[in-house]
């Protein structure tokens, strides 16, 4: 009896429990909305979460990818620099001139790759005038006239004097340092010798348009090298000495092509030289600097490297400046502007 009593007890004990959980009233609605909207946040703060790790490790894959494709370019490019190298001192076993129809001379053509191509080109600097050699008045004299012919005012000539010769006095329409001091921001003159041509856009008298000009008849070689005869362009011809026309300039390219000059002596003595005085002086048909210009495209990456090569007369070869980026040719075309292209 005892034991149905306490059954009966709980029983009711337990329909009271039950009864008062049933009898408790429902969350407002209020309150659920705020529960769903805080799990809809959760959700989207996790996705933007994941979102912005996806997009992160993306760029970083991507980033990673472009900086082994540019070691790979520059790997690539030296390899170009190296064929140059073989092809110049194989070059110079053959023979003691140089001229535009020999191997070195002719643009590699696109070469595939692996993920792109590569390509690339030798130019003899001894073909431009090197403004290194402007203190000596035969060179000078010949720089006037090269500027003439491809329509640039020589009258910065002076100012460049001063900025290679390695005293503070100032010649007759010159600049030193007085002149550039007084600009913001100033400077001084270098008072040696140029070490890259672009440095002609910070003498007195030089403008960019000028510039973009002279550039493809004009190197700064470390010593004052001689001019090719054979490679020389058109107006450089014109320039070796006085009232030279652009016909018998265009006459001596057409006989070179055919048969280079084998030494100064035979170029000189051509008709066109006859009767005007023309000085031997700085003058050559073999020479020792080229520049290499290596284009490499390997998936997103695109470079261009720039190498000035010194080849003894032994056939060695040393590079003497090597440097990453375009070529002024290339950002004349991408600017949309316009150049008369020398050698």
């Amino acid at each position: 009896m005892k034991f149905a009593a306490c059954f009966q007890c709980r029983a009711r004990a337990c329909s009271g429990a039950v009864r008062r959980r049933v009898d408790r009233p429902l969350p407002p609605a209020r309150e659920r909305g705020v529960a769903l909207i805080t799990a809809v946040l959760v959700v989207a703060i996790a996705a933007v979460i994941a979102t912005s790790m996806m997009s992160r490790q993306n760029f970083d894959t991507r980033r990673t990818a472009n900086i082994i494709h540019r070691d790979q370019a520059i790997a690539y490019a030296l390899g170009a620099e190296y064929w140059a190298g073989v092809e110049l001192s194989r070059d110079a076993q053959q023979n003691n001139f140089d001229h535009l129809g020999e191997n070195w001379a002719y643009d590699l053509p696109p070469l595939p790759i692996d993920g792109g191509y590569i390509n690339g080109r030798l130019r003899d600097l001894q073909g431009r005038f090197n403004l290194n050699s402007v203190l000596d008045p035969i060179q000078a004299e010949r720089f006037a006239r090269l500027c003439q012919a491809i329509n640039v005012d020589p009258d910065f000539i002076p100012a460049l004097q001063d900025w290679i010769d390695d005293d503070t006095e100032v010649r007759e329409n010159g600049a030193e340092d007085e002149s550039y001091t007084r600009l913001a921001p100033p400077y001084r003159t270098a008072n040696r010798f140029l070490v890259d041509s672009s440095e002609l856009l910070l003498v007195q008298g030089v403008g960019v348009d000028d510039y973009n000009i002279l550039a493809f008849y004009v190197s700064a070689l470390p010593v004052s090298g001689a001019i090719n005869v054979n490679t020389a362009a058109p107006q450089l011809i014109q320039s070796l000495t006085r009232d030279v026309t652009v016909p018998e300039a265009e006459r001596i390219i057409g006989l070179r092509t055919a048969n280079p000059y084998p030494d100064v002596d035979v170029f000189v003595e051509d008709e066109a030289f006859a009767g005007r005085e023309i000085s031997e002086e700085h003058l050559t048909v073999s020479s020792q600097y080229f520049l290499l210009t290596a284009d490499v495209v390997l998936g997103d990456a695109t470079l261009t490297m720039q190498s000035v090569l010194y080849r003894t007369p032994q056939g060695q070869i040393t590079v003497v400046q090597r440097r990453f980026g375009p070529s002024r040719e290339q950002i004349l075309t991408q600017s949309g502007g316009t150049f008369v292209a020398g050698n």
